[in-house]
């Protein structure tokens, strides 16, 4: 991001996350805006985005397949819900 690669994240319940990335996102209790720490480490850091998607992890992951296409220089980063990882407890 400091070097100009935006990054896109997006899975369920990406922006209050759960592992690394936990509070990529913080929302006012007041009224509901969307705060980015990362969006502010300096003035001319390149956009961090976060998208909560749905359920639907192959439809997702086709979307973001699609996005990380469009633009090489970007760096895209599905985050699958652990229920529908291979590695999930069965």
């Amino acid at each position: 991001m400091t070097e100009g690669t935006p990054v896109r994240l997006s899975g369920q319940d990406a922006g209050r996350g759960t592992f690394t990335h936990r509070h990529a996102i913080f929302h006012d209790a007041n009224d509901g805006t969307r705060y980015s720490p990362l969006n502010t480490i300096q003035p001319d850091v390149a956009d961090f985005a976060v998208h909560d998607s749905n359920l639907s992890e192959f439809g997702v992951l086709g979307f973001e397949y699609g996005n990380s296409i469009t633009d090489p220089r970007a760096l895209t980063i599905w985050k699958p819900s652990s229920a529908t990882s291979p590695t999930a407890p069965r």
